[in-house]
């Protein structure tokens, strides 16, 4: 797998098609993590109880901020796109903070990711709002056992290095340590505010991208699903909401194309790589930023869909 040059002048990744998968999850761990998603969410009530600070807020904004970076720059944009280079060292840390934020290994998630863009709003997307509901694109996915049988044939670029493996093998792991971090540094309430509710919000926000990215906004360009641009979306997730513009240049570092869209995760990387920790920056040409253009009525934002 490696991204490559289309002949629209667009960046896409070219992906191999599923073969060989790996062990199935065990019936019982798949309850487990049901079961431990359930309850981080019925934690969430206790915000209204406990003490609330400024040290809490805050921890709780910034393990927000990290970890969502962390899946936007380092799960989306370079495990699953290889949008940029990096160092062996960085890319374990960007897989690290990603596995804390309660979204399983980078493996597993660049492997499913691939997967959706291979066939984006078809009958095996696993979460296509279209195909499948709102519900099973947001969350539902997650939940069923389709997700327990990942297909790492797309992503051996990754699987070769034991450490991301370590990571997919092991992601409990980082959890439970940020999580005693966050009750190391304030108690009780830094765990359910800078663990439990930062996570959640982490994982919804995320998953919107699945969900309302491919419902609610425009589209700039006749992609061959139903991926919007949207705005609210964007500045939630530091720039994953210019979601069309994403699907037209996949491997782009870059997702707002536009001076006004707003793309978070997009200036950081651009820091990071004059500071030299990143590199190869890949950007759509100007050839792909004109092409495959829709009609401008279509420009306007899409109504909500019954």
């Amino acid at each position: 797998m490696k991204p490559r040059d289309a002949p629209d002048g667009s960046q896409k990744v070219i992906m191999s098609a599923p073969s060989a998968q790996l062990a199935p999850v065990p019936r019982s761990s798949q309850r487990l993590s049901i079961a431990i998603l359930v309850t981080l969410h019925l934690l969430c009530l206790l915000v209204f109880v406990l003490p609330v600070s400024a040290r809490v807020v805050g921890l709780c904004a910034a393990g927000y901020v990290v970890r969502m970076w962390a899946i936007t720059a380092g799960y989306h944009r370079y495990f699953s796109h290889r949008a940029f280079k990096t160092s062996r060292a960085f890319q374990f840390l960007l897989g690290l903070l990603g596995t804390s934020a309660l979204q399983n290994g980078p493996i597993w998630w660049a492997s499913w990711h691939r997967h959706h863009h291979r066939y984006a709003d078809q009958p095996r997307d696993l979460h296509s709002p279209t195909m499948r509901g709102v519900w099973h694109a947001h969350m539902g996915w997650v939940l069923s056992s389709e997700p327990d049988h990942p297909d790492t044939s797309n992503v051996e670029d990754l699987t070769r290095f034991p450490e991301l493996r370590y990571l997919d093998k092991h992601k409990w792991q980082p959890m439970i340590a940020y999580a005693v971090g966050c009750y190391a540094f304030a108690g009780v309430a830094g765990l359910v505010w800078g663990f439990v509710l930062s996570s959640i919000l982490v994982l919804h926000a995320t998953a919107l991208i699945n969900s309302l990215g491919h419902l609610r906004g425009s589209r700039r360009y006749a992609t061959t699903d139903t991926s919007r641009n949207n705005l609210a979306l964007a500045l939630l997730t530091l720039g994953e909401g210019w979601h069309n513009n994403h699907h037209h240049a996949q491997s782009s570092a870059r997702q707002g194309f536009m001076w006004w869209e707003i793309d978070i995760t997009y200036y950081t990387l651009k820091l990071l790589s004059w500071a030299g920790v990143i590199w190869a920056m890949r950007a759509p040409s100007e050839r792909a930023l004109l092409s495959s253009r829709v009609p401008a009525a279509a420009l306007r934002p899409i109504p909500e869909q019954g």
